[in-house]
């Protein structure tokens, strides 16, 4: 009895034990199609495919199916059971279905080739894997649900990897090509990107909305608009990623509490780490060499830049529109620019000093120097080794000799008061002195050399440069704007773009300075009033000294020669004063244009290649005193002009002709006062009594008898 229920047993187990189907496109199998052979088995059965072309099947027993050869499943195969293995086959979708759909849990995808004209793999079910695969589809995989891992496999097309609205999902040791993007992950948590290597355009790994990520250990290169682009996404790990040779190699935007350590970015065009709207993100240990920017803060707020290195880029770190950000330990090095910080693109001369509040201490490493900024501070004098200094509002803060190099700004005050800046060498900066929105402060006998714009005052007052040098600047030497009672005492300006420019100013004062071989103006004041020009030496300028619609202004005892178009340019101005200023060797000695009420007196106008006064569409000036001589053309042309009072002034050997004058002018004061000297009109008397006739109309009742002959 005993072994006859031994021997059923044995015969239940053997009926029980899993078996192995055949599938052959040429009858010799157990079924020739792969959905004869599901049919045919049973739970935890193996489907064996020989050699040919198959169609697909719904998968719907737990099996192991295997392919010999190469088997082609020519349509789609859904996977709908769980715990089915999937190896070594070719599925060529068609149509819009998905090459695999794993629809099902704890299902594995092994050494398969997947292609197709829409999705290769569609995964709506948990724990599933992928593991050495290869992928050439628009859409690689698709993932839908929770716990799925994509590992060792080789994954091409428009969007390789979407995970979207699950969590905990793995793609490692992957070699990714995309042409939009590599790994998309949409509102979903806890995934990790790790170990893979990424090529392509578009965009390398993307979160958005997504939160609790770690992307780590992955090698991105060549075009990505961005490698890693964190968007709107919270308290994720971006670490110990290379990435190269993109527009950004990682991107935060609007993204808050992520921490992005470790990771080496080279030449990116744009950026090597971009932050923009974001917040309270670590970026720390980062290696960032050759790129557009090493680091750049983007409207972003308490950030923490911790023992960064940024070396060879264009600018180093930039913290642009930003306030709040913490910086500690960071090494810049050999950048064009090391450090920027300013109110951002469309921002400039904005008075919310926020945009400067920023947390940055002498733990920070400027080319090998400390670098200085100070917030709220007050009554100290700054490190002399210091290698970058920034003053938000301070007050009777003082620096000198100070040796500053490579950076936005090199000095930096903004809101201050009354501090005091001197002998101070600042070269190879966008602009090396920057004064904004501050009051009674004064550089003194420092040198801007090789800058963009050596010295720049935006919305400041009562401040001072004393004895100050620009050299070599590409813009300009030192420029004002929305400036009040600025003082520019003994300033010197060489081979700049242009000299001194203000702009928008009242109240300034220039006196004592030179501005020579600038390829633009020695000195221009647009839409500026009540100003004074007075002693200045403007040489080998393109204009020498330019006022374009400015009024009020005093200009005396001027230089202006030796420039290639006019000494002194007066445009659209009104209520001016010219007097005692020399202009020899210009283009034009004085040029005048669409101007009233100026005054010019005393002024020496000799030897200009045109004309040595040269007036145009002007009325109710008066010109007197001046000494007019040696001028190639002419002495003096008034063209469309009215209400001009012209006398006791002396036309000397002027080329063709000594004056010309269509309009409606007065050439004398009368029979008393008398009218002017005129080398080509011989007359016995100061003043005589025989009119002298201007070409074009204009006549002079009293000349003179001799040069000078009213004093």
């Amino acid at each position: 009895m005993k072994l006859c229920i031994v021997l059923f047993l044995l015969l239940l187990v053997a009926s029980c034990q899993a078996k192995t189907l055949i599938v052959d496109s040429g009858e010799s199998g157990d079924a020739n199609t792969l959905l004869a052979a599901v049919f045919l088995a049973g739970n935890g059965d193996t489907i064996q495919i020989l050699p040919g072309n198959y169609a697909g099947a719904i998968v719907d027993k737990s099996v192991n199916i295997t392919g010999t050869g190469a088997v082609i499943i020519e349509g789609s195969l859904a996977v709908t059971a769980p715990g089915c293995r999937v190896s070594d086959i070719t599925i060529k979708a068609r149509g819009k279905d998905a090459g695999i759909s794993l629809a099902s849990p704890n299902n594995q995808l092994v050494r398969c080739t997947i292609g197709g004209i829409a999705t290769a793999v569609k995964v709506t079910g948990e724990n599933n894997s992928l593991r050495d695969c290869r992928i050439n589809s628009p859409q690689g995989v698709e993932i839908f649900a929770a716990k799925n891992e994509v590992l060792q496999s080789t994954i091409s097309g428009s969007t390789a990897i979407r995970i979207n609205g699950t969590g905990g999902c793995m793609i490692s040791g992957c070699q990714i090509s995309a042409l939009q993007g590599g790994v998309l992950i949409e509102d979903s948590l806890g995934n990790a990107v790790v170990n893979n290597t990424f090529s392509g355009n578009g965009f390398g790994v993307v979160l958005t909305r997504s939160h609790g990520n770690i992307v780590s250990y992955n090698n991105l290169s060549r075009g990505y608009v961005s490698g890693l682009d964190v968007v709107d996404s919270r308290n994720s790990n971006l670490t110990k990623n290379y990435i190269t040779g993109g527009k950004v190699g990682i991107s935060l935007r609007g993204s808050q509490n992520c921490n992005v350590s470790g990771n080496i970015c080279e030449k990116n065009e744009r950026a090597g780490i971009f932050v923009e709207g974001a917040n309270h993100n670590l970026l720390a240990s980062n290696n960032l060499s050759e790129n557009g920017n090493g680091i750049l803060l983007q409207g972003s707020i308490e950030n923490s830049l911790i023992s960064n290195q940024a070396y060879r880029n264009v600018y180093g770190i930039s913290l642009r529109g930003c306030t709040k950000n913490m910086l500690r330990e960071n090494v810049l090095l050999e950048n064009s620019y090391n450090l920027r910080v300013d109110p951002g693109q469309g921002r400039s001369g904005s008075s919310n000093y926020d945009f400067f509040v920023q947390d940055i201490d002498q733990s920070n490493l400027l080319d090998n120097k400390p670098i200085c900024y100070l917030v709220g501070k007050a009554d100290l004098m700054v490190p002399e080794d210091s290698g970058f200094l920034g003053l938000v509002s301070c007050k009777n803060i003082s620096a000198s000799n100070l040796t500053l190099k490579n950076s936005s700004m090199g000095v930096l005050l903004v809101n201050s008061t009354n501090c005091n800046i001197q002998n101070c060498s600042i070269s190879w900066a966008e602009t090396g002195f920057l004064l904004q929105d501050s009051q009674g402060c004064t550089i003194s006998r420092c040198l801007s050399v090789n800058c963009n714009t050596g010295f720049l005052v935006e919305a400041s007052s009562e401040c001072q440069f004393a004895y100050d040098q620009a050299r070599n600047c590409s813009a300009q030497g030192l420029r004002a704007d929305n400036a009040q009672g600025l003082s520019l005492l003994g300033c010197e300006i060489q081979f700049c773009q242009s000299g001194i420019a203000l702009h928008e100013s009242r109240l300034c004062r220039i006196q004592n300075g030179s501005v020579s071989n600038n390829q633009g103006e020695g000195v221009l004041l647009s839409k500026s009033q009540n100003c004074s020009i007075i002693g200045n030496a403007a040489f080998s300028n393109d204009r020498g000294i330019s006022l374009t619609g400015s009024s009020s202004c005093f200009l005396q005892a001027n230089n202006a020669s030796g420039n290639k178009l006019d000494g002194i340019s007066l445009q659209q101005l009104a209520n001016i004063n010219v007097q005692n200023n020399i202009a020899l060797r210009n283009g034009q000695g004085i040029y005048v244009q669409s101007s009233r009420r100026l005054n010019l007196s005393g002024n020496i106008l000799g030897e200009n290649n045109r004309f040595g006064l040269r007036i145009s569409s002007s009325k109710d000036c008066n010109i007197t005193e001046n000494n007019i001589y040696d001028n190639w053309i002419a002495g003096a042309n008034l063209v469309d002009c009215a209400g001009l009072l012209l006398y006791h002034n002396v036309f000397e050997k002027n080329g063709i002709q000594n004056a010309a004058d269509n309009g409606q002018n007065q050439w004398d004061g009368g029979p008393s006062a008398g009218g002017n000297y005129w080398s080509d009109h011989s007359v016995h008397g100061n003043p005589a009594d025989v009119p002298r006739q201007i070409p074009g109309g204009g006549v002079d009742r009293y000349p003179f008898q001799d040069a000078w002959g009213w004093q």
